[in-house]
């Protein structure tokens, strides 16, 4: 299966509807579905009113669909995406949501191409502690980095780092590594406002105040859990949400209590965010913490409990049946269920509106309105059933989007996992 995180967590974005005389204004009385496909990959897309049958959109040059809900509060809407790789599955996303929990949903079938150009940053790390020939200086902006290998000469410790980077101006988050990459950095330093252009250039030198004292993170366990593997990672973003990269993070039982090294000039609007996940063979528990970017400070976070043994019950079906979707936490905002094989990968996003009372739900046959060709009798799928945890509301959050993630979020994931044959008899139990 794909790595479970929230990065694999269904893209939604929310419009915000403003409020006036002090109160809260009623729900949309029509849905509005956006679909990213700014690769031009190809896909086709439906949508429910309440209860009724599936219907399938005819294709919008805008990729925008909107329908009325006449009089409902519940809708679906879905989206078989053409693989963006010659060769990997078409994917399947729905959403099943009422108007008051997500107005306008969007789903990405495939994102912008970048466009980058070659840039050097030349950075003096001299005044770094325990600085070595044949460290590494790692620069990092909007998901692409590039490193540069120190080299000594005359007493001075400096490092070419040729970035291939998006052009514009953008904050920079430069960190300094041993030879094996090891974390937390030596020393990590934000520089802001760099203007990157094709063939351009720029210096930096590292001084003692850049090197802040590491701070620590601590994740405590459910008890009774006892993982067989776990990894921990503190992510630094940036104000303007374009400078961003690791300062933090290890594998195995260490990622209960570790250091992460804060970033020299980080102020307000910066932030971290602590990712931590633990498992075995049946869960896996994952939690994003943010903290201020100003602080450095310990950062404690708590990993939900698991599912409770055998809670829940799916039927050995190409689309099928989920029983006891009735994870007990107040802060539940929904379930997401992910069904994958190496011909397809279905992936339901429901929100807690949406089921209200009800702890059945049936995966839809979309084959006919989608046409996509559903999981066949011999295969071995591959499932996951999620509980999806937060004080806020998380279906605005667009998970392609670092400036989803602020200092204030906090999410949980519960994930029972599984295997089964889509025989049409019988059903399987987990975690």
């Amino acid at each position: 299966m794909r790595t479970i995180g929230l990065l694999g967590f269904a893209v939604l974005a929310l419009l915000g509807l403003v409020g006036c005389g002090g109160g809260t204004p009623p729900p949309p009385g029509s849905i509005t579905l956006t679909v990213i496909d700014s690769q031009n990959v190809g896909y086709a897309a439906a949508y429910q009113v309440g209860s009724g049958s599936w219907t399938a959109f005819t294709p919008s040059s805008t990729h925008t669909y909107t329908f009325s809900l006449g009089g409902n509060t519940k809708y679906g809407v879905a989206v078989r995406c053409n693989p963006v790789v010659p060769g990997n599955p078409p994917e399947v996303h729905v959403i099943q949501a009422t108007n008051a929990e997500l107005a306008n949903p969007k789903i990405t079938c495939s994102s912008p191409s970048l466009s980058t150009v070659n840039y050097t940053l030349n950075v003096d790390v001299t005044n770094v502690p325990g600085i070595a020939s044949g460290d590494r200086v790692v620069v990092s902006s909007q998901g692409l980095s590039s490193t540069g290998l120190v080299t000594v000469s005359g007493g001075n410790y400096t490092a070419l780092v040729n970035l291939t980077a998006q052009p514009g101006t953008q904050d920079l988050l430069v960190v300094v590594v041993d030879s094996s990459f090891s974390l937390p950095p030596k020393a990590a330093k934000v520089l802001r406002s760099v203007n990157i252009s094709s063939g351009g250039s720029s210096s930096y030198t590292f001084t003692a105040s850049d090197v802040l004292a590491p701070a620590n993170v601590s994740v405590n366990l459910p008890s009774g859990f006892s993982p067989t593997f776990g990894d921990a990672w503190v992510f630094y973003l940036s104000t303007d949400n374009k400078g961003w990269g690791i300062v933090g993070g290890t594998t195995g039982t260490s990622a209960l209590n570790f250091s992460y090294r804060p970033v020299a000039g980080s102020g307000s609007g910066d932030r971290y965010v602590v990712m931590a996940v633990a498992g075995d063979s049946s869960n896996v528990l994952e939690r994003f913490k943010g903290a201020s970017g100003s602080s450095g400070s310990t950062i404690t976070l708590a990993l939900p409990n698991p599912w409770p043994a055998n809670s829940l019950t799916v039927t050995r079906q190409a689309h099928p049946t989920v029983s006891g979707l009735s994870y007990a936490d107040p802060s539940l905002k929904a379930y997401q269920i992910e069904l994958e094989d190496s011909t397809l990968i279905y992936q339901v996003t429901l929100s807690k509106g949406w089921l209200g009372n009800a702890t059945t739900y049936t995966v839809p046959d979309l084959s006919s309105q989608l046409t996509y060709t559903p999981f066949a009798s011999g295969s071995t799928v591959h499932i996951s059933i999620t509980a999806v945890l937060s004080a806020a509301n998380v279906l605005n959050l667009d998970s392609n989007d670092p400036a989803s993630f602020g200092a204030t979020t906090d999410i949980s994931l519960v994930h029972a996992t599984d295997q089964y044959t889509p025989s049409g008899i019988g059903s399987i139990q987990l975690p």
